[in-house]
């Protein structure tokens, strides 16, 4: 008798914790809400790269590209990039540079270029970016379906770039990205750079890049490969915050201006 109280005991208690976690996740599931601004074509690819509402939940990126590493709070977009020759970090307000020996005239720039194109499509999903379907284009041979990206005023260091992901139709995930360059100028430009997205992996759920190759690129047509691809290494991708002394800007460094015009 007592061993059958003791196993009605523990399957009452199990059932509880059962039922108690199915109510947190309905919770989680109820709560959350897709960004408004969201178009439809750009949440069917972000669906097909994992859905915002994964990326939503992480908190830290990082990866090695080179000798360079970098590490970003995806919460507060804080930053930290380590090569042999310098470091330098975003706190929230300023990007600075250490040691105070190196130029730093283009490391405002410099800071999340990068980051911005890896973490596409996902980082063209945040607030102030308006979305608009373009027509289909053809690319090396390949007809895709395109979303053009542009922002609002005041959004970013260079509100003018816009930017057009190009669409597998039948995967409905990102293989081409086309971008304007308006930092140092600050105007509007018709001029678009290329990259091609071809090469991805699965991290926490969530398919991001591990190689980008830049093309040449005339408006028209896709010339050859700009450089070598761009290889990203040792990724890590977590719902945890990184150390926040990270982003703190050391004693001695320098700030680097807005722009080097």
């Amino acid at each position: 008798m007592k061993n059958l109280t003791y196993l009605v005991l523990s399957v009452f208690i199990v059932a509880c914790q059962s039922g108690k976690q199915d109510q947190e996740q309905q919770k989680s599931e109820a709560t959350y809400k897709a960004p408004d601004h969201h178009s439809e074509s750009l949440t069917s690819v972000l669906d097909a790269h994992g859905g915002y509402e994964q990326w939503s939940k992480m908190k830290s990126l990082s990866y090695m590209k080179g000798e360079e590493s970098t590490i970003t709070n995806l919460q507060n977009r804080k930053i930290r990039l380590e090569s042999p020759k310098q470091t330098i970090g975003f706190d929230g307000e300023n990007v600075w540079v250490t040691p105070d020996s190196v130029d730093a005239s283009r490391s405002r720039f410099y800071h999340n270029l990068y980051f911005y194109f890896y973490a596409m499509p996902f980082v063209v999903g945040d607030p102030g970016a308006f979305y608009e379907d373009v027509e289909p284009r053809e690319l090396q041979g390949k007809t895709y379906n395109g979303i053009k990206v542009s922002y609002g005023d005041g959004v970013g260091d260079a509100p003018d770039d816009n930017y057009i992901i190009w669409i597998d139709s039948e995967t409905n995930q990102m293989e081409w990205l086309m971008y304007t360059v308006t930092y140092q100028s600050g105007e509007p430009s018709d001029t678009y750079k290329l990259i091609k997205y071809d090469q991805w992996d699965k991290f926490e759920g969530l398919v991001l890049p591990t190689t980008l190759q830049w093309y040449e690129y005339d408006g028209e047509t896709v010339g050859e490969p700009r450089g070598d691809a761009v290889d990203f290494k040792n990724i890590e991708i977590s719902t945890e915050s990184p150390n926040a002394g990270l982003f703190v800007m050391p004693e001695g460094a320098q700030i680097a201006p807005l722009n080097n015009n």
